[in-house]
């Protein structure tokens, strides 16, 4: 808005413009009057009269001139007023971005996916694998039992458990095999959502230095160079929101690469709870029917009525129930993390979008 003296000089300027070119044409057609006036004496007075007015009006004019110039010298500089010069400096536009909200919006579904349902189906099918071992039984399978000797003193003895077609010793063999196919899934898809967040940090990365650094350098230099301060608050504001942005995502490289070691730390235990089961299912290393569970015959081998008969199996639980129970309960203490760090992703990734005013 213009100050007082800048309208008083407006004004004076028009005014001594219109009044001068007014005073011109008075003074000429005064003078071309008194030309043509010659034998007709009242016209040459009239003339004359005309003539000396023009002069007097001059004069004020001249005289208000040295007043206003004697109150402040900037009201008589005598030119129109004219709009500001826009100065053009030849900048390079800002960088675009390279990340559209897509990628947001995909970081966010990953978080989701991991906290709500990957995690959850991993804890879910590791519990019910140790909830269904720890009933399996070395009662439920069948001792074989054998006649030594070949004479009269032949004796029945047993020579190992079976652990066949209906003679199992989990009761629950199907769902444990159901859990253990689902839980090596879970394990498959979270390793790739670990690879992918490795992945989405080097793309924040990238942003980082060629779209979001040079943005901030352009619209420092604009804040340099421009002289209209409202133009220079716009892009300090946008640098500012750039730079908050920047910070965020940075946030969020670091929340990924904290989501990427835990996913590393509790695979192998997800792993191993999913492999546990065959030990006592195939009669691996020291566990299984053969190596935990105990035969018993009863009857002689020359009773012709009874003969040699199998006895229950005996041994307790031929699984690995405590190695199973350890997997379970480091499963169970790395879970709150994770879900804590996909809550962190999320809230990150909403700080962004109000930022930016996207919708994903």
């Amino acid at each position: 808005m213009p100050s007082i003296i800048q309208t008083v000089q407006n004004i004076y300027t028009y005014i001594i413009s219109i009044s001068g070119i007014i005073a011109l044409a008075a003074l000429i057609w005064a003078g071309i009057l008194y030309l043509t006036s010659t034998g007709k004496p009242e016209k040459l007075e009239k003339a004359k009269k005309q003539i000396l007015a023009c002069f007097f009006g001059i004069i004020i004019l001249f005289a208000s001139y040295l007043i206003l110039r004697t109150i402040n010298p900037e009201l008589v500089k005598l030119q129109l007023p004219r709009l500001k010069e826009i100065i053009f400096h030849p900048l390079q536009a800002p960088p675009s971005e390279t990340l559209v909200p897509e990628f947001l919006g995909k970081v966010r579904e990953m978080a989701d996916k991991i906290k709500e349902e990957v995690i959850p189906g991993v804890e879910n099918s590791s519990q019910k694998i140790k909830e269904l071992t720890e009933n399996c039984k070395c009662e439920n399978t069948q001792s074989l039992c054998l006649c030594t000797g070949g004479d009269e003193k032949a004796k029945c003895e047993p020579n190992r458990c079976y652990a066949g077609p209906g003679f199992q010793p989990c009761p629950d063999e199907k769902e444990i095999k159901e859990n253990q196919q689902n839980i090596i899934a879970w394990r498959d898809e979270i390793l790739y959502y670990r690879n992918r967040a490795l992945e989405e940090i080097k793309d924040l990365e990238d942003e980082r230095k060629k779209v979001l650094d040079e943005k901030i350098v352009y619209y420092t230099k604009i804040e340099i160079i421009e002289e209209d301060e409202e133009v220079k608050q716009f892009f300090r504001d946008e640098r500012k929101k750039v730079t908050e942005e920047k910070n965020l995502k940075k946030d969020l490289a670091t929340k990924l690469k904290e989501l990427a070691d835990k996913i590393k730390e509790i695979e192998p235990f997800i792993s191993e709870i999913g492999i546990l089961p065959d030990k006592c299912l195939y009669d691996e290393g020291v566990y299984g029917v053969n190596n935990k569970c105990n035969a018993h015959c009863k009857g002689e081998c020359h009773d012709y009525k009874n003969g040699c008969q199998p006895d229950k199996c005996s041994g307790g639980n031929p699984c690995p129930v405590g190695e199973i129970n350890d997997q379970f309960l480091i499963i169970q203490n790395i879970r709150p993390s994770i879900d804590q760090i996909g809550q962190e992703i999320l809230n990150i990734i909403e700080e962004i979008i109000k930022l930016k005013t996207i919708t994903i």
